[in-house]
């Protein structure tokens, strides 16, 4: 799987600089399901791309799924998807993993050699020619828009030869904007796993804390914010409940949408006995053997549903 990222700042070479890695080398670092190699198809004074090769080993992906927990949003939880799927050549989570240990300096937005060109926006063109997108085009275009990045998302066919069996699942991703290098790399890094809706590894708490320190600055007021934590925490209701809660503690309390003006969306409970949700232009309000957490009003804010086990 390949993602560029290309600048067209002038000396572009600088950008070697922000991430860290000399345009005139091939970089590889190992990584728990292969490994990944960052080089410079291009790079002179006018343009510089670098690319993100990860080269999978299925046997390495299989063995890293074999030791830990496996998610049920995995597109290969059948027999043989261990060993056959789309994992080593559709852009997933495991390309936000590798780009998170090749880049781990610059998404931090540290640069000892340029340090106030980190600190400013430059013109990028990120491109993922192959990327696995849940929800289509349509997805794409509403999570990277609203961080300032002008979205070209085309769908990929099943076949070039058969175009009657329409698109696959893959859209070639592009985006273009004027934003720091850093913002941009966390925007990959989130929302690259978002746009899947696979992980590869267990989603872990501690995962709150990754997505809310690469969210820092745009996730609290992102329109698909919902979305965004739930696909990106593998629809972990607890966990995400949890996100929202620390996103809007983080929040002015002048930017907080009033408690009174939310309803809560709840469906029934299967245990009989109980009235459950309330009638309607009530506001819901579950009782304490539910265990809701505080702030349900911004669960339902951000448009991700909670109701009793």
């Amino acid at each position: 799987m390949l993602l560029t990222l290309t600048t067209t700042h002038q000396p572009a070479t600088d950008l070697g600089h922000l991430l860290i890695k000399h345009p005139d080398r091939v970089h590889a670092f190992d990584v728990p399901v292969g490994t990944a190699h960052v080089f410079y198809p291009e790079a002179d004074e006018q343009r510089c791309t670098a690319a993100l090769l990860l080269d999978v080993d299925p046997l390495k992906l299989a063995a890293a799924r074999g030791r830990g927990r496996k998610s049920t949003t995995a597109p290969e939880s059948f027999t043989l998807g261990r060993y056959v799927n789309d994992r080593p050549y559709a852009a997933s989570s495991l390309l936000a993993s590798a780009l998170s240990k090749v880049y781990r300096s610059a998404l931090r937005g540290a640069s000892k050699e340029r340090p106030e060109l980190a600190a400013r926006g430059i013109p990028l063109e990120v491109r993922v020619p192959v990327l696995r997108c849940r929800g289509g085009a349509d997805v794409a275009e509403r999570v990277f828009g609203p961080l300032g990045w002008a979205v070209t998302a085309t769908a990929i066919p099943l076949d070039e030869l058969h175009p009657q069996w329409g698109d696959s699942r893959y859209v070639d991703l592009t985006l273009t904007g004027t934003l720091r290098v850093a913002d941009a790399l966390n925007h990959l890094y989130v929302l690259l796993p978002v746009l899947d809706d696979a992980k590869h590894y267990w989603v872990a708490p501690d995962e709150v804390d990754k997505l809310l320190r690469a969210g820092a600055g745009w996730l609290a007021d992102h329109p698909e914010r919902g979305l965004i934590i739930r696909r990106y925490l593998a629809h972990r209701r607890a966990l995400a409940g949890t996100a929202l809660e620390r996103l809007d503690a983080q929040r002015p309390p002048t930017s907080r949408p009033p408690t009174t003006s939310w309803r809560m969306r709840c469906r029934p409970s299967r245990r009989p006995g109980r009235r459950w949700p309330p009638s309607a232009g009530r506001r819901c309000t579950p009782p304490l053997s539910t265990r809701a957490p505080t702030g349900c009003w911004t669960l339902a804010a951000a448009g991700v549903r909670y109701w009793p086990r």
